[in-house]
């Protein structure tokens, strides 16, 4: 019966060994898959530090991480550019074969028990459940094994109260019964500083527990059960800002105008605390709650059954999530917007059978069926005082009440793909895969029980839109010698579409679509010591899903969920690794991924001067009915960087006849990026990353004590740049990542 491979070691993944993939459902060596796929070990993951999901992204060139616009992957520069209840994401998680796509929420929150993440690149669709426009990151967690009683963990304390606490025990209940148990806390305090209370901002806390149940009562049945519990809890991290710059003011603000309900006298209010504006300003003060917890529990079932010489998998999953988020709208110590409250509930349904055809002939397959269900209620609340003197627990809102939305997403796909074994060197493989969808959509207001909201809130609407869709993929295969494998692919992806309602305006966005070319070569030179891959891509992408700006039927301009004409990526990944001894070894990775919008149109940023409709240009703010416009034409998508590159290096000598020398250095350097499409002012500066460990434990690192650096030389950066609300135009505020300080700590790694 065909099971998944177990992880790749780190010596692999480093050197360019035979890393096993499964992201393609079937067990093969990376070098003979004809995908762009970079495969990050345990070890890895380990040796590097990572706990957090967003971390991966110093892992693999070519995928970014955006904590704004509902959170999610970039893959070749390319994520969700908006946020809406019914907007899936052109990123897809997989854990486990279960597609995680519950609103805010990426599906794990810590890297416990995990074996292996795959990060394909490019549309996926013809041997996954759910499609992918973008690319999926493929999480593979431990099975149980059969016959194995141990215990395994690890201990971590560093700088800021950094603490992770992890444990598996892999129990035989018998012959055919094994259970797997696994358990992680992890928590940081951050490095910002609220001057209001005196207190540290940033901090964060997870805890999740995974329990699994194999039962293999014969060669050619399993089943397979997982239960999971993760919870997530910081102060606001993805939504903190700090002041970077203000423009001068021509007009007071309030609170030294208490006639000006419109703008707010940052520096009056910045100068109570002390708190100066630049770069590299990490204190606030902020008088309203900052906090994000996340939720989730899910169950899983997967049967696999040998069927003669094909393989039957069945993924039968629920899941379901709470979510939410409080902060501090005005950034201030005042109550003049400090209301800013959502609310999530969120369920997913999935099932999907899978028949694996042998393999060894002329023709092999791959063909399945998919069923998904997902719907959600959530709730917003948006308000402040605006400088008056409203009685206490009454606020004004531009939505003039509470905002309530549901969302409901059907989705049914067939899919399939085969491989044409023309001869020994060459393989034709082709793909279909035909997905319906209904999505529907919803907003109505309502009086909000804890506050009075004065305004005019917008009518209750909400709509339904179907769609059919049939896309695939065409790959050539060609294999010159045993460690040379090229390949060409033609693959087209596709995105469902969405029903837009934020604020109560309603948006019927359409499919989106992606045309992807690809070239890529596999060696091995040197009897292996040397791996060099690369891929040449171009991705073109028609209706992509994003906030524009578009003109209504009443002349006025607005800043929208709907679709742009279209947006290019092209450029190539390089992927190296040498190992020289069997205890030394150096790898490095390049994604070159310039990105460009097309026929796009965004906000005008302060400053530029606003010409007539006919003298639009790129780069030119030009007059949009009773508004304006920027055409981003040719212009970086944002949170895209063009470059990413890492170089790492593991020495890894036997000291004494049971005494291993353990060590590892990694360098990440990302270009700088937009925050704000087509604003030079909000351009994210490029930075550099260095991490390090250095243990020494057993032979064979059963027991293991090492200390740890991370962003060794306390590189401080944001992660975006953006205008400020209530300010002047011009005035800017900045993003911190909780990567943007170094973390220095020690750590202890067991085996039993």
């Amino acid at each position: 019966m065909a099971t998944a491979e177990p992880a790749a070691s780190a010596e692999d993944v480093s050197t360019g060994g035979d890393i096993i993939v499964t992201g393609t459902r079937r067990s093969s060596r990376l070098q003979d898959v004809p995908v762009s796929i970079t495969a990050v070990s345990a070890e890895t993951l380990r040796q590097q530090g990572y706990k957090s999901p967003n971390e991966l992204q110093y892992a693999v060139p070519g995928l970014t991480y955006n904590p704004q616009l509902g959170a999610g992957f970039l893959i070749r520069g390319i994520g969700t550019q908006g946020f809406d209840y019914s907007l899936e994401r052109a990123v897809g998680v997989v854990i486990d074969d279960v597609v995680q796509g519950q609103p805010r929420n990426l599906g794990f929150n810590t890297f416990g028990d995990v074996d292996r993440v795959e990060v394909l690149k490019g549309p996926q669709g013809t041997l996954f459940g759910k499609n992918a426009s973008a690319g999926v990151v493929y999480v593979v967690t431990r099975r149980p094994e059969p016959g194995i009683a141990s215990t395994e963990g690890s201990l971590r304390y560093g700088e800021r109260n950094e603490l992770r606490i992890d444990n598996t025990v892999n129990v035989p209940l018998s012959d055919t019964l094994t259970a797997r148990v696994t358990g992680v806390y992890q928590q940081q305090d951050g490095y910002l500083t609220n001057l209001y209370d005196n207190s540290s901002a940033g901090d964060y806390r997870d805890y999740a527990v995974r329990a699994k149940l194999l039962w293999q009562p014969t060669a050619d049945l399993e089943l397979y059960l997982i239960g999971a519990i993760q919870n997530h809890k910081d102060d606001g991290l993805g939504g903190l800002a700090t002041f970077r710059s203000l423009m001068p003011y021509t007009s007071v603000g309030w609170p030294t105008d208490p006639n000006n309900h419109s703008l707010m006298d940052f520096p009056a209010l910045l100068d109570e605390y002390g708190i100066e504006l630049g770069p590299d300003n990490t204190e606030f003060a902020h008088n309203s709650r900052d906090e994000v917890f996340v939720r989730q529990r899910d169950i899983q079932a997967n049967i696999q059954a040998s069927l003669g010489d094909f393989t039957l998998t069945s993924v039968t999953a629920y899941s379901e999530s709470d979510t939410g988020s409080w902060f501090d709208q005005d950034y201030t110590q005042s109550d003049f917007y400090d209301i800013n409250n959502s609310v999530l509930k969120a369920h997913q349904l999935s099932q999907e059978l899978r028949v694996n055809s042998p393999v060894g002939g002329f023709l092999d397959y791959v063909v399945g069926a998919f069923f998904w269900e997902q719907e959600t209620t959530a709730y917003e609340r948006s308000a402040g005082k605006r400088g008056y003197d409203y009685p206490a627990d009454t606020y004004f809102s531009f939505n003039g009440a509470m905002s309530n939305y549901e969302a409901r997403i059907r989705s049914f796909a067939l899919f399939g793909e085969a491989n044409f074994h023309l001869s020994d060197r060459l393989t034709a493989i082709g793909g279909l895969r035909f997905t319906h969808d209904n999505v529907y959509g919803s907003y109505f207001p309502s009086e909000d029980i804890r506050y009075t909201i004065l305004g005019t809130p917008a009518p209750a609407t909400d709509g339904t839109v179907k769609k059919s869709n049939l896309s695939g993929k065409a790959t050539l295969r060609y294999e010159p010698t045993s460690e040379l494998m090229l390949y060409a692919t033609y693959s087209r992806g596709y995105k469902a579409p969405a029903v837009g309602t934020s604020g109560g305006n309603l948006r019927m966005v359409d499919a989106e679509s992606v045309d992807n070319f690809e070239l890529g070569a596999r060696t091995q030179l040197f009897d292996r010591l040397m791996t060099v891959n690369v891929t040449a891509f171009y991705e073109k992408f028609k209706n992509f899903q994003s906030t524009v700006i578009e003109l209504g039927d009443d002349g006025i301009s607005r800043s929208v969920l709907s679709n742009a004409p279209g947006l290019v990526t092209k450029g190539v990944e390089l992927d190296v690794a040498i190992r020289p001894a069997a205890d030394l070894s150096f790898g490095g990775s390049l994604s070159y991924a310039p990105t460009e919008y097309e026929d796009f149109l965004a906000p005008c940023y302060s400053g530029q001067v606003v010409v007539a409709a006919d003298q639009r240009a790129p780069g030119q703010c030009f007059r949009y009915g009773s508004g304006s416009a920027l055409d981003v034409d040719g212009f970086d998508s944002i949170q895209a960087p063009d470059t990413t590159w890492t170089l790492n290096a593991a020495y890894n000598p036997l000291i004494s006849d049971n005494l291993r020398l353990f060590s590892n250095a990694s360098y990440y350097h990302r270009s700088s990026t937009y925050g704000q499409a087509g604003n030079p002012n909000s351009i994210v500066p490029g930075y550099g990353l260095v991490n390090a460990n250095l243990g020494i434990g057993n032979e064979d690192g059963s027991m293991k004590l090492s200390v740890y650096a991370r962003n060794l030389f306390d590189e401080n950066f944001v992660s975006r740049i953006h205008v400020i609300t209530f300010a002047p135009a011009g005035s800017y505020q900045q993003y911190f990542s909780g990567e943007g300080k170094r973390t220095l700590g020690v750590r202890f790694d067991y085996a039993f």
